[in-house]
């Protein structure tokens, strides 16, 4: 067993301190309990947010990294596929983990050569433990890939930690995301190609990966923890293509309780950019939404704005919107004006809608920042 401390986590724009989303604050209620008579264990009471987010695990007064930390960066995966991977499988968790009784903290069970060789393909004698299929049939080897297309494409690991009245902590939970490919892409010789991966393949696959990784796990696979009284829940989550501009979406998750058979159940969820083709296509009222908001925002300033939004869908229900503004500026009350603005059109046309807005210079630096939570008065922070 080790010592840990616990750091309270919280979005950027609220790192003041202050309850900006209304309500008195308990701190009780919002941290797991833990002993404190251990001097050694600390508790920052997380800021109250939206988002709801867990206590985080410190070990030695510094943050846990896992074992696999930046490995989806590494194969080269988008950086919103894999945000979404990380901050989505967190979401999925609090269902069975709830933040008032469990702290977060990185993977640390599995070790960057067992999902290495996990991903890799399968083979007899070079890789036993791989669970992508092995070379498929063919003339050449852009044949035999397209025969054979990889379907696991990363495997994300997240623990959920008990602290005991001494202090001590272990783990009470795993949490586990499966990235899986809607289309592997490959390349041989300087050969380019790819091949699409059907909704059914991946749930059929993404499932039986499932339920191997998870058996693999209860029988002590890289960790020198007891897993097998642990409950483990696994996401799948649909990985998309390089060039797509929506990040990837959660499909299935199931719960694996210790003894049981696991529990499946379906995610109806999708991102979507506006403007874009698709927008239009399946969701036309809320595509129109966006473009008289983004003309009302252009037309603040004679000035080009660039206005791009990324919106999250539950069971076809928009359920968040991220907004990117560019603009161009000759001084600081121009970036105060059109923020106060900004922060007056998103309470009108997204009343039920939280809605986060960065604006920023052309250059990249970020300037401004409005949240909007429904109910709530719109938060403003100028960055001087």
């Amino acid at each position: 067993m080790k010592r840990v401390g616990i750091l309270g986590l919280a979005s950027a724009v609220l790192l003041s301190g202050c309850n900006f989303f209304g309500g008195e604050e308990d701190d009780e209620a919002n941290t797991p309990d833990v002993s404190e008579a251990d001097d050694s264990l600390t508790v920052v009471p997380s800021i109250p947010s939206e988002e709801n987010y867990y206590a985080s695990v410190l070990q030695d007064g510094a943050y846990v990294h896992g074992q696999t930390r930046g490995y989806g960066l590494d194969l080269g995966y988008s950086r919103k596929d894999l945000d979404w991977l990380e901050l989505g499988l967190e979401d999925i968790a609090k269902e069975r983990f709830d933040p008032n009784d469990y702290f977060f903290q990185e993977g640390t069970h599995l070790s960057r050569e067992t999902v290495k060789s996990w991903l890799l393909r399968y083979d007899e004698e070079e890789n036993p433990n791989g669970l992508n299929p092995s070379l498929g049939d063919g003339d050449d080897p852009i044949e035999q890939e397209k025969n054979s297309p990889w379907v696991l494409a990363n495997v994300l690991e997240q623990n959920y930690m008990n602290v005991n009245d001494e202090g001590d902590y272990s783990t009470g939970g795993v949490a586990l995301g499966l990235s899986l490919y809607s289309e592997y892409e490959f390349s041989h010789d300087g050969k380019s190609d790819s091949v699409p991966i059907k909704a059914a393949v991946q749930e059929e696959k993404g499932m039986e990966f499932a339920e191997t990784i998870v058996n693999r796990m209860r029988e002590g696979v890289d960790s020198e923890e007891d897993l097998s009284d642990v409950p483990i829940v696994v996401a799948l989550f649909s990985q998309q293509p390089k060039d797509s501009v929506n990040a990837g979406h959660f499909f299935k998750v199931g719960t694996f309780e210790p003894g049981e058979n696991p529990h499946w159940e379906n995610i109806n969820q999708e991102h979507v950019q506006f403007p874009s083709p698709a927008a239009n296509e399946d969701h036309r009222d809320d595509a129109d939404r966006f473009t008289q908001f983004r003309t009302d925002v252009q037309a603040f300033f004679s000035n080009n704005i660039g206005v791009v939004g990324r919106a999250r869908y539950e069971d076809n229900q928009m359920v968040k919107l991220n907004v990117d503004v560019n603009i161009q500026y000759k001084g600081k009350a121009e970036v105060v004006a059109l923020t106060q603005y900004i922060a007056g059109q998103v309470e009108e046309y997204y009343e039920n809608i939280p809605v986060d807005v960065n604006i920023s210079a052309l250059s990249g630096s970020l300037e401004s920042i409005v949240s909007y939570h429904p109910d709530r008065e719109p938060f403003i922070h100028i960055i001087n």
